[in-house]
């Protein structure tokens, strides 16, 4: 058995991103795998602006969204 996390992004809560995500979502969990789902959907992912904060060791500038959907997961490393 395998963790598997589906972070899932698209334009529309329902379209055809969501659609395919929650098919391969349900195919994986039917063949054993233990799934969890994440929609980006309601978060503002934004890009590296060049503040070179982490360059000299200070936290990003940014909300790190990646580390918060990481804490928010059930599975920690």
């Amino acid at each position: 058995m395998k963790k598997i996390l589906v972070v899932q992004d698209g334009g529309r809560a329902n379209g055809n991103t969501s659609q395919l995500a929650s098919a391969f979502a349900s195919g994986a969990r039917e063949a054993g795998h233990d799934v969890e789902m994440i929609s980006l959907l309601k978060h503002e992912v934004k890009g590296c602006l060049g503040c070179n904060a982490c360059r000299y060791g200070k936290p990003c500038i940014q909300k790190m969204l990646l580390m918060i959907l990481y804490r928010r997961s059930r599975w920690q490393i």
